[in-house]
């Protein structure tokens, strides 16, 4: 297999590209690359070169680029805006969430949410969720990283709004839009950007739902079934990534 990884944006036009330390060392100690082997770098913006790797000395590693190309995103851009749930969830979600390409996952606290963050601890629990989004994406194959944004509250954020085109909040409520009637009008409008949002264990509060609709967010129902919180995520994601082809279709 050809080793794959992601490089700093800054350093993407220049003939010979450096690795960081941490994929120096996979590539060379696990790895076991040689020079003249085939490789592959991406910006994580959609951009991918093809090379060779040019040197390897002092625990450093550089790949000469022989051609650049684009690798296509989808149609419309998604964002998951999700309320953090306890234990691992949060990381396998943001896990999936990378392989079906979406652009920013948006980690919110909630009123009802068990996991309460102080600034410390979230900026610590970003920067490791970030490190997933990027070995998710290296695992996928995908030239796209998605940022991971600092952890806000979800009342603020929805005061602040969103933005996005269109928001889709994922709902128990009554009054709920089914899915599949939401994508089908949504066809029509073609918006650029879409916000997917899933709440905690215990759902949105009836304040948050309300906050939600004021910024323009549209209550959706996955059907009669009442689904975990990864559940829901991964659920939303894959019917978005079947309508906008992010899954390359």
């Amino acid at each position: 297999m050809i080793p794959r990884c992601f490089v700093d944006p800054e350093t993407w036009q220049e003939p010979l590209i450096r690795l960081g330390p941490d994929d120096a060392h996979h590539w060379m100690d696990v790895l076991r690359v040689r020079e003249g082997d085939q490789a592959v770098v991406s910006d994580g913006r959609g951009g991918e070169a093809v090379g060779e790797v040019a040197g390897l000395s002092g625990g450093r590693v550089t790949v000469r680029v022989v051609e650049r190309r684009r690798q296509d995103s989808s149609a419309a851009a998604v964002m998951l805006i999700q309320a953090i749930p306890k234990a691992q969830k949060m990381e396998w979600i943001i896990q999936k969430a990378t392989e079906l390409g979406v652009w920013s996952i948006l980690p919110v606290m909630t009123e009802r949410g068990v996991v309460k963050l102080d600034d410390e601890r979230a900026e610590h629990r970003t920067a490791r969720w970030q490190r997933i989004a990027v070995e998710a994406a290296k695992q996928c194959r995908t030239a796209w990283i998605p940022k991971v944004e600092p952890v806000v509250r979800f009342k603020a954020l929805m005061e602040s709004g969103p933005k996005v085109d269109v928001m889709l909040m994922g709902s128990l409520e009554a009054d709920t839009v089914p899915l599949k009637q939401c994508l089908a009008d949504l066809k029509v409008r073609r918006p650029n950007s879409v916000a997917l949002l899933i709440g905690p264990e215990g759902d949105f509060s009836p304040a948050e739902i309300q906050a939600a609709r004021s910024a323009g967010a549209i209550p959706v129902s996955y059907g009669t079934r009442v689904l975990r919180v990864e559940t829901a995520a991964l659920y939303g994601l894959s019917v978005l990534a079947y309508e906008w082809g992010s899954l390359g279709y």
